[in-house]
């Protein structure tokens, strides 16, 4: 006689949420021991998760992947980096490609079999974010961060409007630098005497 399957109660709860939970459970603990103790981890984490809220191309980018792939790019670091520094890494890894079908992809190390963080993206929105972020590296070496960070410019302060100034003026290259340092040292004359 063939075996009839059993059905399931009705309190049984659902496979597939129960696989999804135990799998973020997992995210968790990877993160709470690797990169919670990473300097400027998790204020990038914070900065990249505004950004795929504010612009939808980042949206597409898979929140665990996202964490991944900053904690991979910040540990790979030979020391530890600042923000900006951090920041401006982090893109570079995108930038150069990562994320593309073709690229080294970005390996869940949570799982048991070999699985890529990225399988739920398209193509399309691979290249739309490596486009985006060669286009943010871009503004970065622009002093145009605050386009990056969806905030209005920094006024600039009174030394680096000097010092912008002077550059321009040729002084910074050193024409004329010896006439100032003798000027200085007569006005210190004038009045001792």
């Amino acid at each position: 006689m063939p075996r009839v399957p059993e059905k399931d109660p009705p309190d049984v709860l659902n496979r597939r949420k129960c696989l999804e939970y135990l799998a973020a459970l997992r995210h968790a603990k990877w993160f709470q021991a690797r990169a919670n103790g990473l300097q400027s981890c998790v204020i990038i984490i914070r900065l990249l998760r505004d950004l795929c809220q504010r612009v939808p191309t980042w949206g597409k980018m898979p929140a665990w992947a996202m964490e991944l792939l900053v904690e991979k790019a910040i540990s790979s670091a030979t020391g530890p980096l600042s923000p900006g520094e951090a920041m401006r890494r982090v893109l570079e890894c995108i930038a150069t490609g990562i994320l593309l079908p073709d690229g080294p992809g970005l390996l869940d190390p949570c799982e048991k079999a070999q699985t890529d963080a990225l399988g739920s993206m398209t193509k399309q929105a691979r290249e739309d974010i490596t486009a985006s972020a060669q286009h943010a590296l871009r503004l970065l070496a622009f002093r145009q961060i605050h386009k990056v960070l969806g905030m209005d410019s920094l006024p600039a302060s009174k030394a680096s409007a000097r010092n912008r100034k002077r550059r321009r003026d040729g002084s910074e290259t050193g024409e004329g630098e010896g006439e100032g340092k003798k000027d200085k040292k007569e006005d210190a004359e004038e009045v001792d005497a």
